[in-house]
């Protein structure tokens, strides 16, 4: 859970120091910041966030100096929903609005015009937002391939433990399928389709999306991998018909508390050196990339194609 930015509404203020005046004096200069029209925060607590939590923060902040609600949509709604960004969320809120609305998008706010069914609203940590299906439904309608698949991969993937996720592929092409039609509705089914419940990190649904790019035969998803000891570990992508198994290393499941269950970050580099030893001791073809390869088709051919893997990049 990101840690909530606390801030300082002005219409709150009374006429004693704490007034208005002495918060713009503040942020003019810069022991405060300015978090949205009329909201206020310590200027150390914004510098020592996270960009969810200040994303976070600014939302609420439009929210809360509304006059009237208002329904969060789109990237602001996935910020509420926590589904993972890749790169930087945007600097302005999205909401929805009724069609027959004539506001426009001023002051931070970007205003979709479009009809919400009551099942398309929820409320989240006290926000109105658009539910999590038509949320990724209305992202993954944009242009944004590689934000949306990685928020959809997210959204739909399976906890092991469990076996549930927080929404099935099923229920999201329900949700296209009822609300048709729309503006991007095609790219929106392209999407959810290719997605996938088994993908664990962002890095591995960008280098699913990269292998498509490059023709890479579609790869299986956490197959477990077995020698005399048992049970090794779940590799990111298998191909067994090619005796290759490959890993997308980003910097997760080494930082994030959740991933390395109780394990200090030297003690799961140490466990990964021996598990990826353990697979290299089989009859298997074994590699891993980072960012710096799951993103680029040249770059991943190169890493796949010695392998024996049939891959192609686009001559442009």
């Amino acid at each position: 859970m990101t840690a909530a930015i606390d801030f300082t509404l002005a219409r709150d203020l009374g006429e004693g120091p704490e007034t208005r005046f002495e918060h713009a004096r503040r942020a003019a200069r810069s022991t405060e910041v300015r978090v949205a029209r009329g909201a206020y925060a310590r200027s150390r607590e914004w510098a020592e966030a996270s960009a969810d939590a200040r994303y976070l923060a600014v939302i609420g902040a439009i929210a809360a100096t509304r006059t009237r609600s208002i329904v969060l949509s789109h990237w602001s709604a996935a910020a509420v929903h926590q589904l993972p960004m890749v790169g930087h969320w945007p600097t302005e809120v999205h909401v929805t609005q009724p069609p027959e609305s004539t506001s426009r998008s001023r002051n931070l706010v970007v205003r979709h015009t479009t009809a919400l069914a009551p099942e398309d609203v929820v409320c989240v940590s006290g926000l109105l937002v658009t539910s999590l299906a038509r949320t990724l439904v209305d992202i993954c309608a944009t242009r944004q391939s590689v934000r949306a698949l990685v928020m959809t991969d997210a959204a739909i993937r399976l906890d092991r433990k469990t076996s549930s996720a927080r929404i099935t592929k099923s229920a999201l092409l329900e949700a296209i399928a009822s609300r048709q039609p729309f503006a991007g509705h095609a790219r929106a089914r392209n999407t959810i389709e290719f997605a996938e419940s088994g993908a664990e990190s962002p890095l591995e649904s960008i280098s699913r999306l990269t292998m498509r790019g490059i023709a890479c035969p579609a790869p299986v998803l956490q197959l477990g991998h077995y020698d005399d000891d048992g049970l090794i570990g779940y590799a990111d992508f298998a191909w067994p018909d090619y005796g290759v198994v490959a890993e997308a290393d980003g910097r997760t499941k080494y930082l994030d508390e959740s991933l390395r269950s109780g394990r200090s970050v030297e003690q799961v580099i140490v466990d990964e050196k021996l598990r990826e030893d353990r697979i290299r001791s089989l009859p298997r073809k074994f590699t891993r990339w980072g960012w710096d390869v799951g993103n680029s088709p040249v770059a991943l051919a190169a890493k796949l194609r010695p392998l024996g893997l049939p891959v192609r990049v686009r001559s442009r």
